[in-house]
């Protein structure tokens, strides 16, 4: 769809126009002319805010509506390009349900700030909105022209609660205009993503006792609501749904030991990443906080403790570090933690490594549609790795696709140092299939032992393992990916490799497209043993390979 043409962009600034400071008869004229495919959301809203309901009257019945219309986004492209996207046109009506409402200034002016500058520079006199009454009289006639208007008496009660605006609220509700289930969940449970963030952004811009107000007026609203079933079929004491953006544009208010416990109280816990808050208490060495969040229970198990006191020593953070330290003083059974600490220890230290909860203890594992595992990961602390055959009944068949290397993506920095620290792993006979880039950067790994039954290799299996010296690929395996052994800058201390007759590369024609893959790049140590096949020692040769070939009877270790 293109822009909005020309002639219909000036319809709409002379209707702007006519509303902002014509008469209602000049308005109804050109209203007219437009039908019902042109976006008014916006100019009913200025009608309703700054020239009252008889205007209003005069918009509605000449076709006006909340309704977006087939060139709605046009519209809003045309009119105010450099502030709304495209993505936020659907809340368009939501924002002009505003201007109903005597809401700060500087509101306003945060959603729509050029558009209403411009339409200020039109005027010779500054705009004023009308009464509170007019403002309430224009939404009882709303409320009753709903379906004509296209208008959801819902959304305005809504901002109404939002905006602690107590007489705009009662006028809505004498009409019946409950809270909507939507509007409900989207507060209790985070549902309406979008609504969410902006009620986020109007309640930052209030002061602290307003706040406090216009968040307990909600509260009461939504519990009346569970209570008589109007809209919420949920206990009063449902909590609010808390959200990283919602503690990011209420960062002070949240992180102050006055208004702190009244989100404790409120809010629903449980989706507070508790950790993480308690960090940025500690980077702003707010000890106060600390203590409300403390007295929450946040603090309650011995390792969390533990682990922000070492956190606010690593910091440097005087004043949290010396409450933390008065807090463990005063709260911890030392005995009892110090016997669980050893049971923990003699529990770690006797398991056994094969057992069913100690397999799910150590390794990261999804399964597959064939009802056999897929090693993921390893969450264990042993350099020594075997990797399991089975986990419960069920079979290891395959190792994923950087399961665990070095590099792998989105893996946290203690994981990938303590991957470089591996030194031995081996693969059993179950394991069908070893990953793209397995075992790659494991630049401690000296020992691999590789059981007959794999039968394929990724890419980069096994690249920059640079202390890996010697390589037994058992007989079965029939494609080696590229670059499975290869190093980088010639650092690689391969020294023999042992490849069998199955794979591919020996069994089909050499003259191919694309070409065999090169599996040693920078080794200048390795000697490959190869069976010996003629196209074997051609692959070694046109590689540039110092081979041996061995007795294909021969027994290798």
């Amino acid at each position: 769809m293109g822009r909005l043409r020309k002639a219909e962009a000036e319809a709409i600034a002379a209707l702007e126009q006519a509303v902002l400071s014509g008469t209602p008869g000049e308005a109804a004229r050109l209203c007219g002319n437009f039908g019902t495919s042109i976006f008014t959301a916006h100019i009913l809203g200025l009608a309703g805010h700054f020239r009252g309901l008889d205007m209003v009257k005069v918009l509605v019945e000449n076709g006006a509506s909340f309704r977006l219309g087939a060139t709605g986004k046009d519209a809003v492209r045309a009119l105010i390009p450099r502030v709304l996207d495209n993505e936020l046109a659907t809340y368009l009506p939501d924002f002009f349900i505003l201007f109903l409402l005597k809401y700060p200034e500087r509101t306003l002016q945060y959603i729509l700030t050029e558009y209403l500058d411009e339409l200020m520079e039109r005027q010779e006199n500054p705009l004023q909105p009308v009464s509170g009454e007019e403002l309430t009289a224009v939404a009882e006639y709303l409320c009753d022209n709903a379906q004509k208007a296209c208008f959801c008496p819902g959304d305005l009660l809504y901002y109404a609660i939002l905006t602690d605006d107590t007489d705009m609220t009662a006028a809505i509700k004498r009409k019946g205009v409950t809270l909507s289930d939507e509007k409900c969940k989207m507060l209790t449970e985070g549902g309406g993503g979008g609504q969410w963030f902006m009620y986020c952004d109007l309640i930052s811009m209030v002061k602290d006792g307003d706040f406090v107000r216009i968040m307990t007026t909600l509260i009461d609203e939504i519990n009346a609501a569970g209570q008589t079933g109007d809209a919420l079929s949920a206990p009063p004491d449902k909590k609010l749904h808390f959200t990283e953006w919602f503690c990011d544009i209420n960062r002070k208010r949240f992180f102050s030991p006055e208004l702190l416990p009244f989100f404790l109280e409120h809010f629903n816990q449980s989706k507070m990443n508790k950790t993480k808050l308690m960090k940025r208490m500690i980077q702003d060495d707010n000890a106060a906080c600390l203590a409300v969040a403390a007295s929450a229970g946040w603090l309650k198990t011995p390792r969390k403790r533990d682990e922000m006191i070492q956190y606010a020593m690593d910091s440097q953070k005087q004043e949290c570090t010396a409450y933390l330290l008065e807090y463990k003083n005063r709260t911890a059974d030392f005995a009892a933690e110090a016997d669980k600490a050893e049971k923990k220890l003699m529990r770690e230290l006797n398991a056994d490594p094969n057992s069913l909860a100690q397999l799910k203890k150590n390794w990261g594992f999804q399964k597959k549609r064939d009802g056999t595992l897929m090693i993921t990961g390893y969450k264990g602390k042993s350099t020594v790795l075997s990797i399991p055959e089975q986990i419960g009944e069920d079979k290891v068949t395959e190792i994923d696709d950087w399961a665990l290397s070095y590099a792998a993506p989105r893996i946290k920095q203690p994981t990938r140092e303590f991957r470089r620290t591996i030194t031995k792993i081996t693969v059993p006979g179950s394991v069908e299939v070893i990953g793209r880039s397995a075992f790659r950067g494991l630049i401690s790994l000296q020992e691999l032992v590789i059981q007959p039954g794999v039968k394929k290799m990724g890419e980069n299996a096994f690249t920059d393992c640079w202390q890996l010296k010697s390589v037994v690929v058992p007989e079965g395996v029939t494609d080696l990916g590229a670059n499975a052994f290869s190093c980088r800058q010639y650092l690689s201390e391969l020294e023999s490799v042992v490849l069998p007759s199955t794979l591919d590369i020996f069994s089909v024609q050499r003259k191919r497209f694309p070409p065999a893959p090169h599996l040693f790049c920078n080794c200048p140590k390795l000697t490959v043993r190869i069976p010996p096949m003629p196209k074997a020692i051609a692959y070694c040769k046109e590689e540039q390979l110092k081979y041996e070939c061995y007795d294909i009877g021969e027994v290798r270790k």
